[in-house]
């Protein structure tokens, strides 16, 4: 599935590289890197978003080191929500470059995953799906009490 998507999105947009960053946590089966909770069963898949600097897209490029916890700017649906892995991490954006994500690939990306039958469910923040203009049914809200989806796409077989 992963090699398809790449294929279909390098493509559209030659020299595109993509980034897996969790599918399961390596060390125990049936174990989760935390706050992924659900990545426990080798079935769902987090990758990075593509971005675009100053001079142009950035192959391979995340704006944190992990790939996670630079998150995009947009409206919450979940202010003040407590007993949650939804981590804010307002003191730390500070540090990560300005980099943004590079709208076509992150829409032909969204599209080509919402398009593959093998793919149930694929998770990031609504201000995203809005502002990319996305509208499968398949993208959609991971909900106040899960980790936040606007640094990286979640996926689901």
């Amino acid at each position: 599935m992963l090699t398809d998507y790449d294929t279909a999105l390098q493509s559209a947009f030659p020299q595109t590289k993509t980034r897996v960053l969790d599918a399961n946590f390596p060390f125990h089966t049936g174990f989760p890197l935390l706050p992924h909770l659900s990545h426990n069963d080798g079935r769902k898949v987090d990758l990075a978003f593509y971005y675009m600097g100053d001079q142009g897209y950035l192959p391979a490029i995340t704006r944190s080191p992990l790939g996670y916890f630079a998150f995009e700017d947009g409206y919450s649906t979940c202010p003040g929500h407590r007993l949650t892995l939804r981590w804010d991490m307002a003191w730390l954006q500070t540090l990560w470059p300005a980099y943004k994500p590079d709208r076509p690939r992150m829409q032909m990306a969204l599209n080509l995953l919402a398009a593959d039958p093998r793919i149930t469910k694929i998770f990031i923040e609504p201000h995203l799906k809005q502002s990319l203009g996305a509208t499968s049914p398949k993208i959609r809200f991971q909900g106040c009490r899960a980790a936040r989806h606007d640094d990286h796409i979640h996926i689901q077989l």
